[in-house]
């Protein structure tokens, strides 16, 4: 926060200070489709991980108030006062990329795994439980056929199944501490997803990190 515009979150998603919840989502999704690396190319890999933690701060009532607190003041703006009450909760700034990327090369690594139904088991060893931070995993996932609403039926655009694969990037915000067993849901869905993804924390002991 010493000048460096990428460092700026709101500089980094091309919004105002006091941007809404609706417009930043829109930003975000425009961006996410724009450069996650499964479209642009590994290169972008580090850009897509910075805009996916700024995302997940902002979009937090709780961490973006703490981080408007300690963001210096740019070009003019007034700094925003700390309201009176502030539930404490430290926002995750740490990007833990070990369980970061596509989904199938995670499942390949074993740093991740299917459990039942529609769960997916991430392993986290004890240093990246005690910190916490974001995680960004992208997959494919069926999503309601626009074209016939998941009509099926002899639609062209699903096959007659209902549904269409899509590209998805599910983050997480991990809390510092999380405990062995936690779910976590994405904190953004895609529209007509017909079967939300959960995720539940597995915390490997020291000795077996």
């Amino acid at each position: 926060m010493r000048g460096d515009p990428s460092d700026d979150y709101y500089a980094l998603l091309g919004i105002d200070v006091d941007t809404e919840r609706a417009r930043l989502r829109r930003v975000w999704r425009r961006l996410a489709l724009r450069w996650h690396p499964d479209r642009a190319g590994p290169g972008t890999t580090a850009f897509f991980q910075k805009i996916s933690a700024a995302y997940a701060v902002l979009s937090d009532p709780v961490a973006r108030a703490a981080y408007d607190r300690r963001r210096p003041a740019r070009n003019g703006e007034a700094a925003t006062p700390p309201p009176v009450t502030t539930p404490r909760r430290r926002a995750p700034r740490v990007m833990l990329s070990r369980l970061s990327g596509p989904l199938k090369a995670l499942l390949t690594l074993g740093a991740a795994r299917r459990a039942e139904g529609d769960v997916i088991e991430l392993f986290l060893n004890a240093e990246e439980a005690a910190q916490g931070g974001m995680v960004a995993i992208s997959m494919r996932v069926p999503v309601r056929c626009s074209a016939c609403h998941g009509g099926a039926g002899s639609c062209p655009g699903c096959g007659g199944r209902g549904t269409v694969q899509e590209l998805f990037s599910a983050w997480l915000a991990v809390p510092p501490g999380v405990a062995d067993g936690a779910m976590l849901a994405p904190s953004e869905l895609l529209r007509g997803m017909t079967r939300p993804v959960r995720f539940r924390m597995r915390v490997r002991a020291k000795a077996q990190a």
